[in-house]
């Protein structure tokens, strides 16, 4: 394995195009030793026959060569020639023979018929006046039936009459006279060529250019759309260039066979054009105006039943097919990625089929005249620019494998960045809640503890030897009393009301005892309320302990009503007392602008509280609404509810 590993490497980075015109080179060597000219044993070519138009008497029968093409010699395609020939007298004794004589037409024209001795012995298309049919599209095979043959070697005639088609080009070529098994094994040959071929390279075609438009249809992707389109009426001309029959005009399904020619090499250039980024260039919009000027073109043509206007047409796509092979050496000057030189490489070689089929057919060079090379290579560029598409869509897969790890690392490290960040700013406002409770404690011990503190110890330097003990013990427990308050307020008690005012029960219900005000206890279990952490207890607290010093010191009340209930997504506190109400501010110790009312609101904005005082007939009631929910209604409505 370690003696094939630097080998294996070494053609795994050989270029894919060094790999194509390997490939395209084998391909064009298999092609010519497939179609050199060979040798039929026993069968015989006649090149000479002699010619008679229909309508004409016998007098004007001509000698002609073979291959002849009769629309060389008449401007008009219609009408009817009975081709004559001679059975050659070097197979005089191949009637003997056990397979017997048969003739091959590797070409011919669009309908005809065989005659032998006057006898009809295949017809194709010929009895179909109407509808699309080419006997031209694939060799024929007939047996010469040895029952026919005349008792006079010589006296033994072929006929094989031709009908002429408007707009195609219509005659005969040679025909070849031999054995039967002989001649049928090179009619197999030729009807796989011809005929199987081109079926299988349009079924490659048409499945291929649906597949890239379905491909261009969820992408987008100009590559796929114009592959896909030229695949799809490639497959179009395929199939009319095959043996089919199809209903309707002869003339209709010729001028789709020509316009889908035309937009092939539309469509195929397009799709280079694309590749190589020529989207500005002026051979492009040479292409794009040959397409749309071909269906007009064409059916000019049609109308004018003039068929060098179409010679001239296939022109103008040669010299533009030129100026696109010109435009591919002029791009090489700045250089070319891997799938631009696969492409030229591929496209070369299928013009160099196109060129074979040129110089063989019409310009009798050496070669097989009944096989075209363009088929294949056709099969061949079509299957390039495949895989040139999967590797720009594999190229473009892994671009986007690179881009999504290049993200996620850049996501992961400012994921890192914003957890550091996170963590300093945790810190931050750790300290913050820290120092903010530090400075909420000290105001609080500064005003409830200290302020007492202060007091009785005024108190003591005042009175001088004389103190009085019990004014400083009620002073002090008052002091104890404010500290309990803030003790408590540091209980984690999670918003449930009634715990924290039973927390505040056991400090008030001396006093109240003390003053002789009954308590009435209506507290119920409610929601939980948002906002009653350490520092809202603490604010409660002092709400509460403001309404109570009120009551106590004010309100000349015998008993006060502590209740909570909740309505509407609201939970509501309200403490009442039965004393002299807010009539009197002075005795109900309640007066708006004062210094009671103003710190219950403030500490009760603090808790994000709503607070309303009114008269309770008689007496003064204190209500909070908490808000249990953002849609909560406002306080005015609920109470009134």
């Amino acid at each position: 394995m370690r003696l094939w590993q630097p080998l294996l490497q070494r053609l795994h980075r050989t270029p894919a195009y060094f790999w194509a015109g390997l490939l395209v080179g084998l391909m064009l060597l298999a092609l010519g030793l497939a179609t050199r000219v060979g040798h039929m044993p026993g069968a015989i070519a006649v090149e000479q026959a002699t010619v008679l138009l229909a309508g004409q008497d016998e007098a004007s029968a001509s000698a002609v060569d073979l291959p002849h093409v009769w629309d060389n010699e008449r401007r008009s395609w219609r009408g009817e020639a009975h081709y004559r020939l001679a059975l050659p007298e070097a197979l005089a004794q191949a009637v003997q023979i056990e397979s017997g004589l048969a003739l091959l037409l590797p070409r011919v024209g669009v309908r005809f018929r065989v005659l032998f001795n006057g006898q009809e012995l295949s017809a194709e298309c010929w009895r179909r006046s109407a509808g699309y049919c080419d006997a031209g599209t694939r060799a024929h095979f007939v047996q010469l039936p040895q029952r026919l043959m005349a008792p006079q070697w010589a006296d033994n005639r072929i006929e094989i009459q031709i009908k002429g088609q408007l707009l195609r080009i219509s005659g005969l070529s040679p025909v070849w006279v031999g054995p039967r098994d002989v001649l049928y094994q090179r009619f197999r040959w030729l009807t796989w060529w011809q005929v199987n071929l081109t079926w299988m390279v349009a079924a490659s075609s048409f499945m291929m250019g649906v597949l890239s438009l379905l491909i261009w249809s969820r992408t987008a992707e100009p590559l796929f759309g114009l592959l896909g389109g030229g695949l799809v009426v490639l497959t179009v001309r395929l199939w009319l260039s095959t043996p089919v029959f199809l209903p309707g005009p002869f003339l209709i399904w010729d001028y789709i066979h020509k316009l889908s020619f035309t937009w092939y090499c539309g469509f195929t250039y397009l799709f280079m054009s694309e590749l190589f980024d020529f989207r500005q260039s002026l051979v492009r919009k040479l292409v794009v105006a040959m397409m749309a000027l071909g269906p007009f073109w064409l059916a000019l043509q049609a109308g004018l039943e003039n068929y060098q206007l179409y010679r001239l047409w296939t022109g103008v796509i040669a010299l533009v097919c030129v100026l696109a092979i010109l435009k591919v050496i002029h791009r090489a000057r700045w250089g070319m990625n891997v799938n631009q030189r696969l492409m030229v490489v591929v496209s070369l070689a299928t013009m160099a089929t196109g060129l074979r089929d040129f110089l063989v057919v019409q310009m009798d060079f050496p070669g097989d005249t009944d096989i075209r090379w363009m088929t294949p290579g056709s099969l061949v560029l079509m299957f390039a620019m495949g895989w040139v598409l999967v590797r720009r869509t594999a190229q473009a897969m892994e671009q986007v494998a690179q881009l999504n790890t290049e993200l996620a690392r850049k996501v992961n490290e400012r994921e890192a960045e914003l957890h550091a960040v996170f963590d300093r700013l945790r810190v931050v406002e750790n300290q913050r809640v820290l120092e903010a409770e530090r400075r909420r404690l000290t105001r609080d011990m500064h005003d409830g503890l200290g302020s007492q503190l202060v007091q009785t110890l005024n108190l003591v330097h005042s009175s001088g030897a004389k103190v009085d003990s019990a004014s400083v013990a009620n002073m002090l427990n008052h002091a104890l009393e404010e500290l309990r308050m803030t003790l408590d307020s540091l209980e984690p008690m999670d918003g449930d009301l009634p715990t924290i005012l039973g927390t505040l029960r056991q400090r008030i219900s001396p006093t109240l005892q003390a003053a002789r005000i009954d308590l009435d206890w209506q507290v119920e279990a409610v929601s939980a309320v948002p906002g009653l952490e350490v520092r809202g207890v603490m604010h409660l607290f002092r709400c509460l302990q403001e309404v109570f010093a009120n009551v106590v010191q004010h309100a000349q009340a015998t008993r006060v009503t502590v209740r909570t209930w909740e309505r509407g997504g609201r939970i509501f506190l309200s403490a009442a007392d039965n004393g002299v109400g807010l009539g009197d501010p002075l005795e109900s110790g309640f007066r708006e602008g004062g210094r009671g009312i103003s710190n219950i609101r403030m500490r009760a904005s603090e808790i994000g509280a709503e607070v309303r005082f009114s008269c309770a007939h008689p007496g003064t009631c204190v209500t909070f609404s908490f808000a249990a929910d953002p849609g909560a209604a406002p306080l005015g409505a609920a109470v009134q509810a």
